[in-house]
This record gives structure tokens, C-alpha cells and sequence, in this order.
């Protein structure tokens, strides 16, 4: 296999992978522009500012049944964090919503 014929095949999976990922982005940036927008984001802040640890099993839950698959997920962690939400429970959003990915639901 020479050079070109590898680079060929890498665009190919890039193209497709973002293909695949796509419809996920249109739904998930919309999202994360409304909460920034609508000042959602401060509102949740608050939330999650009071009982961190409450927090943190409240974002897991939210992540566990989101829609939102790995790269979806992006644009609306991003929201969050310029929004003021704490780090823990955007991390533990972050790794709980690709555990249950939109593929799997179908």
C-alpha cells in the first residue's frame, strides 16, 4: 500500500466518522447555544454549587439518559463550564452521557 492510498483511506474514515456524528452535532450545538443564551447555564451553576456530591450523582444521572453520544456531548459541556457549573459534575456528565449513546437505543 503506497502513501497515497493510506492518505486516501484516512480521509475516507474521517469523512465517514463526521458523517456518522453529524445529525448528533446539529441537535447538541443548538442546545448549548440556548442554555448559554437563555442564561440557563447560571441557573444550573446554582444547582450544582449547593451539595456538591448531590451534584455529581444528579449530573451522572442526567449524562446516563441524555441523548447525546461522545462528540455531542461537546458543545453542551462547553455551555456549561463557560457558564460557571463546577468541574465535578460536568466531568461526571462528560463521562456518564456517552454510556448510554443514541446507537444503543436503537
Amino acid at each position: 500500500m503506497n502513501v497515497f492510498d493510506q492518505i486516501l483511506a484516512v480521509t475516507n474514515f474521517i469523512v465517514g466518522a463526521f458523517l456518522h456524528v453529524w445529525p448528533y452535532l446539529l441537535i447538541t450545538i443548538p442546545v448549548a447555544v440556548l442554555v448559554r443564551m437563555s442564561g440557563a447555564s447560571k441557573h444550573i451553576s446554582r444547582a450544582f454549587q449547593a451539595q456538591p456530591l448531590v451534584a455529581i450523582f444528579l449530573a451522572t444521572a442526567v449524562g446516563a439518559f441524555s441523548p447525546f453520544c461522545s462528540c455531542g456531548v461537546i458543545p453542551v459541556i462547553a455551555a456549561l463550564l463557560i457558564g460557571g457549573v463546577p468541574l465535578a459534575p460536568v466531568m461526571s456528565f462528560w463521562v456518564a452521557s456517552p454510556s448510554m449513546d443514541p446507537e444503543i437505543f436503537f
